[in-house]
């Protein structure tokens, strides 16, 4: 059975045919700068969704840990950060400030009192 098996094996192969499959010159030209443009445009998503992960306090992000999205952004490349950024925060809460006459008028009055017009 290996006398079989070794002789239905091509001979050896040598280094010359080894180094031609891992040339890379194909890549060069149009093929390798879309590549490189792809590639830098996914490592800037990645950099950009950790960052606003990073900066995102822990009561805004969904499901209350950052560890998943870390895994999710790192791997799931640039759409874990478009999940991220579009489902994966909670809105910042809003203070309700309804502005009255007598705030805007003082603080118009703060604003310009030394201007003599």
């Amino acid at each position: 059975m290996r006398c079989i098996l070794l002789a239905s094996f091509p001979a050896p192969v040598s280094e010359s045919w080894l180094l031609m499959n891992l040339d890379a010159s194909p890549l060069s030209g149009t093929t390798g700068l879309v590549i490189g443009i792809a590639l830098g445009v996914q490592l800037l998503f990645a950099v950009i969704g950790l960052v606003v992960l990073v900066r995102t306090p822990r009561e805004r992000v969904q499901f209350g840990r950052k560890w998943p999205w870390a895994l999710i952004i790192v791997f799931i490349n640039t759409i874990g950060t478009i999940l991220f950024l579009a489902i994966g925060r909670r809105p910042a809460p809003v203070d309700t400030f309804a502005p009255t006459s007598a705030n805007a008028a003082g603080t118009v009055q703060s604003l310009y009192e030394g201007d003599q017009r």
